[in-house]
């Protein structure tokens, strides 16, 4: 019972010390509305997650797919056509507008909800597997959010985290201002054993490559408060000099927690 508590507690207090404060719906939802329009280009594609996902959608033969947090689409999109009945799910219209732009396949509903409602709402009825990548972040309720998703997934709960470990420069401006990020990941599978909840753990390793066409450009992109000839140090293992600017390329690692639904 002590690490059940602890677990739960921790991540609340973790939650609400966020200085954004984007644990309050209204928050996070303005939050979303100014980043949708430049969301997708600056996020790194997954391909080896989408593979692997696609993977155990088809070999589970699961009918239905529903995704919390879906955003832009940019998991729910490249898996839509895994499953016949695919639900996008999202509090924030801002990044559902832009999903609905791409134009999903007609067996994709789109629901702008927050997800403590949806837990609780009979019209949500359960899905063969339930994703939820980078969506529980700012959640108090852990306890809650998990319990409720594990009730949804009738076959296959999916959990998407890190461990605070990102691209090396925010990283190391996060470890310099002594704010380093909390290890998610982490604390989800220390959750999930407090529930009682046996989860199978995978690190799946993506890349992500940005291009500057100077220098200056790339140490705008790092802002670290360091000397310049420092920061191009530091980075160094990751740069590749190209013409006037640079290549910087570095590879981080997706967490996935597999949780078996009861009809397993």
């Amino acid at each position: 019972m002590t690490v059940q508590a602890d677990i739960f507690d921790e991540w609340r207090e973790q939650v609400l010390a966020v200085r954004s404060g984007r644990w309050q719906p209204e928050r996070d939802r303005a939050f979303w509305h100014v980043q949708a329009a430049k969301y997708d280009a600056g996020q790194p594609e997954l391909p080896n997650t989408v593979a692997w996902l696609r993977g155990q959608l088809a070999g589970a033969g699961a009918d239905s797919l529903l995704d919390v947090g879906a955003g832009t689409g940019r998991l729910t999109l490249p898996l839509a056509d895994v499953a016949a009945r695919v639900t996008a799910l999202d509090h924030s219209p801002d990044m559902l507008a832009v999903l609905r732009g791409k134009g999903p396949p007609a067996h994709l509903e789109v629901r702008c909800q927050e997800l403590a409602d949806a837990l609780h709402d009979p019209t949500l009825a359960p899905h063969d597997a339930v994703l939820a990548a980078w969506s529980l972040a700012y959640l108090p309720d852990l306890r809650g959010a998990l319990t409720g998703l594990r009730r949804l997934a009738r076959r296959d709960l999916f959990l998407l985290e890190d461990d605070g470990l990102g691209s090396p420069h925010v990283t190391l401006r996060r470890t310099l201002a002594g704010q380093p990020r909390p290890q998610r990941a982490t604390g989800l599978r220390r959750a999930l054993h407090a529930l009682g909840l046996p989860c199978t753990h995978l690190q799946i390793t993506e890349v992500h490559e940005l291009t500057f066409p100077d220098t200056a450009a790339l140490l705008a992109q790092a802002r670290l408060p360091l000397p310049d000839a420092e920061v191009l140090d530091v980075l160094g293992p990751y740069l590749t000099p190209e013409g006037e600017g640079w290549r910087y390329r570095w590879t981080f690692d997706v967490h996935v927690l597999h949780v078996r639904g009861e009809g397993a």
